[in-house]
């Protein structure tokens, strides 16, 4: 397989549409795989990719790549709700964003398909706060 490896263009791709977006007055920061600064309580982050070889074509191999998207929310439990708004938001913001990416010219790689999707939200609730968490898999064919 010649093609480089896809991961660091898709979040490139990512990061550069929704980094800093605001919702409901907030700004959504971006994360690679770590949270740096305190009082964080509203970001996105960028967890698990995956790629495999996708070998349809003699003429040159494809990838079959995804990435996982996360959208944190964090109150302090004294007289919060539980709701899910701002996390439902943030999300709905974040897939309109990434609906449609393209890939960075200079890696030779174009996304033939993309296709979202939204595993199940986790909700955790401490004696001192409320945390949301929702969760977006964006799945690419790569060639």
């Amino acid at each position: 397989m010649v093609k480089s490896l896809p991961d660091k263009y898709i979040r490139k791709a990512i990061y550069t549409a929704i980094n800093g977006i605001v919702v409901d007055g907030e700004a959504i920061l971006c994360y690679d795989s770590r949270v740096t600064g305190k009082g964080v309580d509203n970001y996105t982050l960028m967890t698990t990719q995956t790629n495999s070889v996708d070998k349809r074509t003699k003429c040159g191999y494809d990838w079959q790549s995804s990435i996982l998207i996360e959208v944190f929310t964090r109150y302090k439990l004294t007289g919060n709700t539980g709701s899910r708004l701002l996390a439902d938001n943030i999300l709905d913001e974040v897939r309109s964003l990434t609906d449609s990416l393209t890939l960075d010219v200079a890696s030779g790689l174009d996304i033939v398909t993309q296709i979202q999707s939204f595993p199940n939200d986790l909700i955790t609730e401490t004696t001192n706060e409320i945390i949301i968490r929702k969760f977006m898999r964006i799945e690419f064919l790569i060639e």
